[in-house]
Parts: C-alpha cells; structure tokens; sequence
C-alpha cells in the first residue's frame, strides 16, 4: 500500500516562501491522494541534483520503494549543478534533504560565463582536443534532457518504483536528429505527463483566462496555479493507473 510521495525538482515543487505561496503542485497532489509528502525540491537547482538526491533517498531508504510514489518535475536543463565544497550527501527522512546551500548552479546559457568558458577552451594552444568547434547547443541540450530523463526511468524501472513525471520548466525537446529522436522513443510516456506538451511554467504563464502566476513580474505559480496543475496530474496518474 503507498503512504508517501516523494516529490522532487525545482522551485515549482518547493515551498521555498510560505508568505507567497504556502503549496506547491506536488503538496496538494500529495493531499488528494491522502499520502504523506516527502518533499525534496530545491529553488534554482537543475536536474543532475534531482537524480542525486532521488537516488541517494531510496538508496538509504530502501524501505521506502514499496510504499512511495514518487513525483518528478524536472526543472531546466540549461541549469548546471555542482557540488560546494561544504557538501553532505546524507539523505534520510530523520535527517532531511542535505541542505539547499551545498549545492551550486549555472546556467550554460548565461553569456558571460559562456563566453568565457569557450574563450579558456578555444585559446589553449598546448591542447588542441580541448577546443570546441562546430558547438551545437541545442542538440546538446536536448542530449541533456533525454539522458537524465532517461536515467531516472531506468533507476525507478529497475527498483520497481512507481513514479510520474512531468516538465516544471521547459525543455530542449525539438530539434530533429535521428540518434536523439531514438533517445526520446525509449521514454515511458505513459508515466511522462505532456511529454510532448506544455510545463507547467508555460500553463501558466500562457493562461489568457485568469492570473495563475504569483505576478506579472514572477512568473512561479500562485495558489490556483498549483492547484489546477494537480488536478491534470492527479487526472493522468488516474487514467493511466499509475499508482
């Protein structure tokens, strides 16, 4: 019988300010399946933080993969974790999540680090295999995407873990390329709300009928945002008998 859910991602899935929202999608998913959340998203971090530390739970909690469903909103892939060197991987429920603050994100896309970063590669003359020619980022974020999608699915596949996933924030999923579009067939869409479809950033942000965001200038979801978001999750994990 499932009595938890596991719900890890980014900011779209933590309570990161109770004075601007008290819920998120995953609490009140969390509510109308009458189970007891475990709460593991972090504000700004990506997704190889959310692999980590969904692992790392159920490594230590073994336990926990009979009676747990888990619920992953995936965050951007553009976003690059890393770990601080004051970092703790300790992951219990008597413990917690190790705290948000050991961990570090960049995005790739930011310009200037960017920049940078392709200028101490490209001006190495003493390592020539270091350089970077010919760069396709979105080919290679979407590689991103896939991989780590991928990679949770086999990890919950292979302990017979029940999950749902979705896009928090969205993803580098369009560019046709035939090796990639293999990657993308290998997904579990039936276990993938809106694969192919909207995040739940752009179903709110994209509302023409009513205000879903926090404001005009912050775009997380408000209550109503939070909640409708649930209720297509609930409604998919439902249809499909997900858990």
């Amino acid at each position: 019988m499932v009595k938890n859910l596991f719900i890890n991602g980014c900011s779209f899935l933590d309570i990161y300010d109770k004075d601007i929202c008290s819920t998120t999608a995953g609490h009140k998913l969390a509510e109308t399946m009458g189970l007891n959340p475990i709460g593991y998203a972090a504000s700004g971090r990506g997704n190889d933080r959310i692999i980590s530390t969904t692992k790392l739970f159920f490594y230590d909690n073994p336990e926990l993969m009979k009676d747990t469903f888990v619920l992953i909103g995936w965050s951007g892939v553009i976003r690059q974790d890393y770990l601080k060197t004051s970092a703790c991987l300790s992951h219990s429920p008597k413990k917690g999540p190790s705290p948000i603050q050991d961990w570090g994100t960049w995005k790739i896309t930011d310009p200037v680090k960017m920049e940078k970063w392709l200028a101490l590669l490209n001006e190495d003359e003493e390592h020539e295999c270091f350089k970077l020619n010919d760069y396709d980022i979105n080919k290679t974020m979407r590689l991103r995407y896939l991989e780590q999608v991928l990679t949770l699915q086999d990890f919950f596949k292979l302990n017979d873990i029940n999950y749902c996933m979705y896009n928090a924030l969205t993803a580098y999923n369009t560019n046709t390329c035939t090796g990639l579009d293999r990657l993308t067939d290998k997904i579990d869409k039936q276990r993938f709300f809106q694969f192919n479809g909207e995040s739940h950033l752009s179903f709110v942000c994209d509302s023409k009928k009513e205000m879903l965001t926090v404001s005009e200038t912050d775009v997380h979801p408000n209550y109503k945002g939070h909640k409708l978001w649930a209720d297509k999750l609930y409604d998919f994990i439902r249809t499909n008998s997900l858990c």
